[in-house]
Parts: structure tokens; sequence; C-alpha cells
């Protein structure tokens, strides 16, 4: 079996020192988005290394630590999304804003009141910022990884098989919660072909097909979050209205999502062959 040329090390070095020098020359809204896509990445590549760790319990707390990361940044997200969702909502619905104007004036407000908290939002970048650093000075504190095919492979097919079981789980239960989970093991495999992309066969559409894809049940959460904000609100004129074009809209990008979802995880996790080593 031929060995990879595939160093995760040097692979992990690179996005943080990328990260590091993005998140210091972007504007806030940038650095979040940087810090938190960065967070995502690492922990497909620690899914993807975790065959090759002898301390297993390093990985757990190297996987914890990156999702800490991101999810400290996730309301300052949230409040700018939920803004850009009502956008998107009207467009893609062909509504009048005018019959919306209290919940845009709130729900804009909302956002430029956040863009304003400076201090807090620059206290949580500067504690991100510190800890992208210490990960980085820490590196030598990494054990010796084996870059062997098989452990790799390992990986590979262990994050497959977790977004083919979501997936599985989630067309049975049609529950947001279950779908949520699927996305997020597909941005995983989607992230690891990417960091294979030597070894793996037909990248580029398989790719593609992985972001259209995550990128819609994105979209779908997102919708979750803006029913949950306007079921809080019901005073708001025209809340419930809104609340049906959402639904409306949500059952519309699952039904596409899914099945699509359906043809990219089609093969069984021992019945997938992507590897260029392998013969279909």
């Amino acid at each position: 079996m031929k060995s990879m040329i595939f160093d995760p090390l040097n692979e992990i070095k690179q996005l943080l020192e990328h990260t590091s020098k993005d998140i210091n020359e972007s504007s806030i809204d940038k650095q979040i988005h940087s810090i938190r896509v960065m967070s995502k990445k690492m922990r497909s590549l620690l899914y993807l290394m975790e065959p090759s760790f002898k301390d297993k319990e390093f990985f757990k707390s190297q996987n914890q630590f990156y999702r800490e990361l991101a999810k400290d940044l996730s309301q300052e997200r949230e409040t700018k999304v939920m803004y850009d969702t009502f956008q998107w909502l009207i467009e893609t619905s062909k509504l009048s804003t005018d019959s919306f104007t209290e919940i845009r004036t709130i729900l804009q407000q909302n956002s430029e009141n956040k863009a304003t908290e400076d201090a807090d939002i620059d206290k949580k970048l500067q504690v991100s910022k510190q800890s992208i650093m210490l990960a980085l000075d820490n590196l030598d504190d990494w054990e010796t990884i084996s870059h062997l095919t098989k452990a790799i492979e390992t990986g590979f097919l262990k994050t497959y098989k977790k977004a083919y079981d979501t997936l599985h789980l989630a067309l049975v239960t049609k529950d947001m919660d279950d779908i949520h989970l699927f996305r997020k093991y597909a941005k995983y495999h989607m992230y690891q072909i990417q960091l294979l992309s030597n070894q793996i066969k037909h990248t580029k559409k398989r790719v593609k097909d992985l972001d259209k894809l995550t990128s819609t049940l994105g979209r779908c959460h997102d919708l979750v979050l803006f029913t949950k904000y306007l079921h809080n609100n019901k005073n708001l004129t025209n809340s419930d209205m809104l609340i049906f074009y959402i639904s409306k809209k949500q059952k519309k990008l699952i039904k596409e999502a899914l099945k699509s979802a359906k043809k990219i995880f089609k093969y069984r996790p021992k019945k997938l062959k992507l590897f260029n080593n392998n013969n279909q």
C-alpha cells in the first residue's frame, strides 16, 4: 500500500498561522467567521487523525478546545445572521418589506447594537487570538503521529460513517437537531476530502456537491433560530405570517437537501471506495 503525501501537523500549523494572520487584518464579523471556520476545520482534521493518536485523552482535549473556541463566538454570529436571514426570506419569498417594518427595524437595531458592543466582542476575540497563539506554541507537545495510509483512511472512513449514520437517522426522524448533526459530519467529510485532494477520486465534484448541501442545511438551521426568535416575540406585527413563510421555505429546502444527501452518501461505509489506491 502506497503511503500518502500528507503531513497533518504541517496542515495544523498552516491553518493556525493563516487564521492568526487573517483575524489581525479583518473586520470583527470576518474575524468571528475565520475563527469559527478554522475551529471546524481543525476538528475535521482531528477526526481524520484520531486513529493515529496513542493518547486518546489528548485527542479529546484538543477536540473540546476547538469546539469551545467556536462556541464562544456563536452568539455574536447569530445576531447578524438573524437579520441576514430575514432579508433573505423577504427577497426569496417575494414579500413586501412594508408588512414587516417593525420586525426589520428591531432586527436591524439588534444587529447595530451588537456591533457597538466592541468591548465585549473585542475581549472574546482577544481570548480567541491568545488561544490560537497558544495552540501554535504547543505544537511541539504533540505526539509523533503515524502518516501511514491505513491510519488516515480509517479516520476518513469513521467520519464518513458518522455522516452516513446521522443522515439515515435524520431521514427517519426529520428532526432538525438530527439534521443539524448530520450537517456537522458532512462538513467534516468535505474538509477531509479537501485535505486529501491528492488521494481522493472525483474531488472537485464531490466537494461542490457537499458545499451546496451543507450551505442549504445551514440556511435551514438559521431559519430554525429565526423561528425561535419570532415565537419568543409574538407581539411583533405579522410575526405569525413570517413564521408561516419560514415553515414553507424550510420544508422545501430540507426536502431538496435530503434528496441530494442520499445521492452523495449512497454507499455504505464498507462499500465506499474514494481513494486512488482502491479499485472501483
